[in-house]
């Protein structure tokens, strides 16, 4: 046991490079940044002298700066993707869209066929029967808000 405790500089460099190659086998970043954090507890316990609970501390404290610094350093250089929802651009205001159900006032349980597929929808004003046409008027979650078309 006191040969592991008086090696405990080359333990911790070795567990930081397993934890580094960890990395290809795990998915996420954050493998990696305790393997830092342990290179470093490595480095600074082959240089300095210290206790192994002392370096179980440094191991900790730079693992997690390791993850702040890092974090923010890999957002930097690897944006992420953004996919585009089409009803993001409001291209449903104002489409006429055929009644499945019988829409209530203020009430969900009316339908409507948009897009071929079929809708929760609501009315302001008044009850709109069955086979009826609408105006799409807004759009809240996966409800819209309709009227009825005179024709």
């Amino acid at each position: 046991m006191d040969l592991i405790l008086a090696n405990t500089a080359y333990l911790w460099i070795l567990m930081g490079i397993i934890l580094l190659f960890s990395e290809f086998l795990l998915p996420g970043t954050f493998v990696m940044f305790l393997g830092v954090g342990a290179i470093f507890t490595g480095i600074l316990s082959r240089l300095v002298p210290m206790e192994f609970y002392t370096e179980v501390i440094i191991w900790v404290v730079s693992s997690f700066i390791s993850i702040l610094l890092g974090g923010s350093l890999i957002k930097k250089f690897f944006k992420s993707e953004s996919s585009v929802d089409p009803f993001i651009q409001d291209d449903y205001l104002n489409q006429i869209v055929p009644v499945e159900t019988d829409i209530l006032v203020n009430r969900h349980g009316g339908k409507i066929r948009f897009q071929g597929t079929v809708w929760d929808a609501i009315s302001k004003d008044s009850k709109i029967p069955k086979g009826e046409y609408v105006k799409i008027l807004s759009r809240e979650n996966l409800t819209f808000t309709v009227e009825k078309v005179e024709s």
